[in-house]
């Protein structure tokens, strides 16, 4: 018994080890990704289209988009930091490499003037692209005799608005003689993410600030940008020297979202490569426990992924009855979609693990849940009206882990409304 233990216990170090392996590898082939949920959308490098069984024609899509990339909600994210340096600095406590990172993070802030939160124009292209590549992979689903209306909502954040302007508007440019119906509020709040109003469970920042110490030692960075680093530690504010540091990093991920609309400065600099991977670390846990099923946060945004799952079979069920909508479009952000992905257990979401592990176990943010993050659902039926569907996960085809598929990737539509009847507790089965 004790020889099993431990060839299991070696086994998950190895299972870690290259975890780990994979991780540092693909922030090296692309640093943006150090970036998490801040990370620009990366478009398939190939579309892997599985085609439809004989006989299926295309002719529903369901779809969610969490919206493009996008300026720091609040300039606070920058300023929180850039204005601590900036007093630093007229205490004549900045080396020159501090007052490049001063200056650096100044110029940040004053690009986020009257910008906050909004849509960039690499967002704006991003939710371009992948309305291209959907009319490019199903174009005959656009242009139905008896289907021609989209109907699309969105939150009543401003970037979401945006992002449905540009989906939609590249796909009527594909597709003239759709008609469009649009709605934005409040209201869609109520399912598109409700989840942004749950509070993060006590022991978030402890955890998060408890890895912090462990992994990054600050003592380089700090001589590298203060004449005296014991003289700035006691300067900035409420703030240890690692949440500092994070900040710093976490003020530095946004610019790729910006670099199409301005001549952004490369923060990441200022920090060594192992530097950047501990401190994406920290921001991978803390991301894996805001928007996953962690044992912490005890699956509490399942209830926001319910209310999703509930407008994807309401609407689609009116399709089935033979309404003329062609697409139910759906903007919104990444803890609606996220806790939808959770709620539906697809892989990587089927087991809660400790947020600590989530980068162990091979979740990575920048991979999750980027900017422009989307579900599409595309159904198909037959002369018979037999319907199945297609999930797509950033225009990748996959299945849910717990739900055998019917052919390849395709799902029976009576299958899996059945299983998401169970997942909330509703008899789709008999309607």
């Amino acid at each position: 018994m004790r020889r099993f233990v431990f060839l299991v216990g070696a086994a998950l170090l190895v299972s870690l080890a290259l975890n780990a392996q994979d991780a540092k590898a693909l922030l090296k082939e692309n640093p943006e990704r150090l970036a998490n949920i801040h990370h620009s959308y990366e478009a398939p490098a190939v579309i892997t289209d599985t085609p439809a069984p004989d006989g299926y024609e295309p002719f529903y899509l369901s779809h969610y988009g969490r919206h493009g990339s996008r300026y720091h909600t609040s300039m606070r994210a920058v300023t929180r930091v850039s204005t601590i340096l900036d007093t630093l600095g007229i205490m004549g406590c900045l080396t020159e490499e501090g007052k490049a990172l001063r200056d650096e993070l100044d110029s940040l802030a004053r690009f986020h003037e009257g910008q906050s939160g909004n849509l960039t124009s690499r967002g704006g292209l991003e939710h371009q692209g992948i309305s291209q590549r959907l009319y490019e992979r199903v174009p005959s689903l656009f242009h139905q005799q008896e289907r021609n209306r989209v109907v699309a909502v969105s939150s009543s954040s401003q970037r979401c608005i945006q992002s449905l302007a540009n989906f939609t508007l590249k796909l009527s440019g594909n597709a003239p003689d759709l008609a469009f119906t649009v709605y934005a509020g409040e209201r869609f709040m109520k399912f598109l993410a409700p989840g942004s109003t749950i509070p993060l469970n006590p022991s978030h920042f402890t955890i998060c600030d408890s890895v912090m110490t462990a992994r990054f030692d600050p003592t380089r960075v700090m001589k590298a940008w203060f004449t005296d680093p014991w003289f700035a530690a006691q300067h900035l504010g409420h703030y240890t020297v690692h949440r500092f540091i994070y900040y710093i990093f976490y003020a530095a991920n946004i610019g790729q979202c910006l670099k199409l609309d301005y001549d952004v400065p490369d923060i990441y600099r200022h920090f060594t490569e192992e530097e950047l991977y501990n401190l994406w670390y920290v921001d991978d846990i803390a991301n894996y426990n805001y928007f996953a099923n962690t044992v912490e946060n005890l699956c509490r945004y399942d209830m926001t992924g319910q209310g999703v799952l509930v407008d994807i079979v309401e609407k689609a069920d009116a399709a089935m009855a033979g309404n003329d909508v062609v697409a139910d479009l759906r903007f919104g952000h990444d803890s609606g979609l996220m806790s939808l992905w959770t709620f539906l257990r697809m892989e990587n979401c089927e087991v809660p693990h400790p947020m600590a592990e989530g980068p162990e176990i091979g979740w990575y943010c920048f991979q999750e849940m980027p900017m422009g993050s989307n579900l599409q659902m595309i159904f198909y039926k037959n002369r018979k009206d037999d319907v199945i569907v297609k999930i797509l996960r950033n225009e990748k085809e996959v299945v849910i882990p717990s739900l055998k598929p019917w052919k390849g990737p395709y799902y029976k539509w009576k299958d899996l409304r059945a299983h998401f009847g169970q997942l909330l507790a509703i008899d789709y089965k008999t309607q």
